[in-house]
């Protein structure tokens, strides 16, 4: 009796340990678990959130692989405090499907509820309440009262099946974002930057590929008492170019209110500025290769000129990393919107006032305007902040002598 207790003891042991502990789990405890969809198999560095490839708070902050179907589609770390995702990341290989045009049924993570539940999302069935995510009724009725879309981060214009289409569908992947910003400036860079990685983000394979986060930062405000609405949008993508025998990277974000022109291009280390604290760094891909200070607006006007309809931003509001200002400053076409003259101190010195969308810290445009060829003229050590501009947009005026060649125009 006593040796059947010992044989039998272990394999009772064994089922007690596989019911307790979930096996494939989508909801899981690091983002190394999902690492197929990160850069280098590197999560970003997120300050307080994901640090070093830790997350700070395992009780709040849940990786989720997101899971159709029994396949990881892509990665998103969930909030469950907000509500809302913090980021989701993906890798893009080309999309041979269009967008499905059956009616959406959201999903939920059931997982997010209970770790022993399926590793597949599942329909958000209507009536149903979660303690730790959004639910699509939480979403109906601010739509059409505060004006606020289901915005995706992942988009599903870049997923690649049909499947991989219907996987974005999860409300864990979503957030409340402005209805003009996510149809109109957000939308249009999604476009665009999807025409760059389907013509540039080609590897030495002759494969497509290129990787992707795309995160909300929370604001002060939230919809049904208890999801977020996030004060701004971000997104970032990095990839090797065989064909320009170089990496790539770009950068975008904007507050998520009203806006339907264009965002604006910006490098990683102006997005890692922006997003970093007094006491730690952010970085969205960490130990890589992706160029800090480039950005790939070079390719904006081909982009445009091409059959797909891209809609990558005019070059007048492409980058705020500004490599050459020349075409801004002293474009005659120019002339009609940007010039702000004021003639002052002598007959052959000329004032302007120029308004530039944040190109960079004054001390940065500064020194670009002095080590570059930028300006045609010299000296320009008379440039200098102005004093008076409380706006959203950095304001500069300075002195120049003015030859009779010379005709000296703003830029925006």
């Amino acid at each position: 009796m006593a040796l059947l207790k010992m044989w039998s003891i272990p394999p009772l042991a064994a089922l007690l340990l596989l019911s307790i502990v979930p096996t494939g789990s989508k909801v899981v405890d690091s983002m190394s678990e999902c690492a197929e969809f990160l850069l280098n198999e590197t999560p970003p560095n997120v300050p307080g959130i994901l640090e070093g490839g830790n997350i700070q708070d395992q009780n709040r902050y849940k990786p989720i692989c997101q899971t159709f179907r029994g396949i990881k589609r892509y990665v998103t770390l969930y909030d469950t405090k907000n509500k809302i995702p913090v980021f989701s990341a993906s890798k893009y290989i080309g999309t041979n499907s269009t967008r499905p045009r059956e009616k959406k049924d959201w999903k939920i993570e059931p997982q997010l509820e209970d770790i022993r539940d399926d590793e597949n999302m599942m329909m958000d069935v209507n009536g149903s309440t979660y303690n730790k995510q959004a639910v699509d009724s939480d979403y109906i009725n601010h739509y059409t009262k505060r004006g606020f879309d289901r915005g995706h981060l992942f988009p599903c214009s870049y997923a690649s099946t049909v499947d991989d289409k219907n996987s974005t569908f999860t409300l864990t992947n979503i957030v409340p974002q402005n209805g003009f910003f996510n149809k109109g400036s957000w939308n249009k860079m999604e476009i665009c930057i999807k025409c760059v990685l389907d013509e540039y983000c080609i590897n030495n394979n002759n494969i497509k590929e290129g990787f992707l986060v795309i995160g909300a930062q929370p604001g002060n405000n939230i919809i049904s008492n208890k999801v977020n609405v996030p004060s701004m949008l971000w997104s970032a993508f990095c990839c090797y170019s065989h064909s320009e025998n170089r990496w790539l990277a770009s950068a975008h974000w904007g507050p998520n209110i009203d806006g339907r022109e264009y965002l604006q291009t910006k490098t990683l280390a102006e997005l890692h500025s922006e997003l970093s604290t007094a006491s730690s760094a952010f970085e969205v891909f960490p130990g890589t290769q992706c160029p800090l200070h480039t950005t790939v607006t070079e390719f904006y006007p081909k982009l445009n000129a091409g059959k797909k309809q891209c809609q990558c931003p005019p070059p007048i509001l492409t980058t705020s990393a500004a490599p050459n200002l020349r075409p801004l400053l002293f474009s005659k076409s120019n002339e009609h919107r940007y010039r702000s003259s004021h003639q002052c101190i002598s007959s052959n010195i000329q004032c302007f006032s120029v308004k530039l969308h944040k190109y960079s810290d004054f001390n940065g445009l500064s020194h670009h305007l002095h080590s570059s060829s930028a300006f045609p003229f010299s000296p320009c050590s008379n440039l200098k902040a102005s004093d008076d501009d409380q706006s959203s947009s950095s304001s500069f005026k300075f002195l120049h002598p003015v030859s009779d060649s010379d005709t000296m125009f703003g830029c925006s």
